[in-house]
């Protein structure tokens, strides 16, 4: 079961911060510079990859304007400071640690074994390749 508390919308941020824009992931990451030149095609790892760099500009992490530090008023990064925190409302939770047991690792092969042709079947589940 996923945790909705922990999850993050970057459509709801791209609207919020551009209304009537287009929100897919190739015009946020044009409109806000980001290098997609390496993505040719598809792929679940490449897009997590550009969505974190994507969320990290619609947060305003790298650059919360174009002023130099000096010249902002403390007034002002409060008020960054907190549109930042109501978009991302939600109390911490400690990370979970994911080495599994040896129970779990016994159960994971088990029902791996249960998939018929499965192409990783054969192979050391346990390390990564």
């Amino acid at each position: 079961r996923v945790d909705m508390a922990r999850m993050i919308d970057t459509i709801a941020l791209g609207r919020a911060r551009h209304p009537g824009g287009k929100m897919s992931l190739d015009a946020l990451c044009s409109r806000y510079g980001i290098d997609r030149s390496h993505r040719t095609k598809h792929g679940a790892l490449l897009d997590a990859e550009l969505l974190a760099q994507l969320y990290i500009e619609l947060t305003g992490g790298k650059q919360i304007g174009l002023e130099l530090a000096a010249e902002v008023t403390a007034q002002e990064q409060s008020d960054r400071q907190d549109q930042r925190l109501h978009i991302i409302d939600r109390p911490f939770r400690t990370p979970r640690v994911y080495a599994p047991t040896d129970s779990e690792l016994e159960r994971h092969r088990g029902f791996v074994a249960t998939i018929k042709d499965a192409i990783w079947n054969g192979r050391d589940t346990t390390t990564p390749s």
